[in-house]
């Protein structure tokens, strides 16, 4: 008897249901973008897509290629005695992770952003559910510390990884989280202006 209604997973199911992802997130956005909608693009059952994904979170880390969810990174600063630089050394860790190519996943979403404002606000969306709800303070001025930090992370993969400034783009991780993690901790502690 020959099966009917959508197919099963196979090797490429994976890959389809990304694919699907990206062009539901573009066209949607993150926050409209639903599994379901994503599982028929993809033509396949939604229980498949929590099959390789374990919640949208996840598959949006998938689609733009992040090698981290972002809320692990969080997790981690606020465990560290000097938050600022585990932060940054967390965040370059991030798009390091494939030695051949380090810096080149963030190349790549950089490139994405840049070219496509529903990328754009996909990501946007995508960052303030997972990095900024659920915080305690919730006042103004911690949502320009909260910028002005993302601020100073973007600025500095952009000049690490696409324009490739020196002594920056050579300097070990380390280096870099022991000289810009003092300037964050500082935002963090409402120090700096923002």
């Amino acid at each position: 008897m020959a099966r009917t209604g959508r197919r099963a997973g196979d090797a490429g199911t994976r890959a389809t249901i990304i694919e699907a992802a990206r062009a539901e997130f573009a066209g949607s956005g993150y926050t409209a973008a639903t599994i379901r909608a994503i599982a028929r693009r993809a033509e396949v059952d939604p229980a498949l897509i929590y099959h390789y994904f374990a919640d949208k979170p996840s598959l949006f880390v998938a689609t733009q290629e992040l090698p981290r969810d972002p809320r692990d990174i969080r997790r981690d600063t606020q465990a560290s005695g000097s938050p600022g630089v585990r932060l940054v050394e967390s965040f370059l860790a991030q798009w390091e992770a494939d030695p051949r190519e380090p810096g080149q996943s963030f190349v790549t979403l950089a490139q994405a952003v840049s070219s496509s404002p529903e990328v754009a606000r996909s990501l946007r969306e995508f960052l303030s559910e997972r990095i900024w709800a659920g915080r305690q303070d919730t006042s103004a001025d911690a949502q320009w510390r909260f910028n002005a930090i993302s601020a100073q992370l973007v600025g500095l993969a952009w000049s690490r990884y696409l324009v490739r400034l020196e002594p920056l783009a050579s300097a070990s991780r380390q280096e870099v989280a022991t000289r810009i993690g003092p300037l964050i901790e500082r935002i963090m502690r409402g120090e700096a202006d923002a």
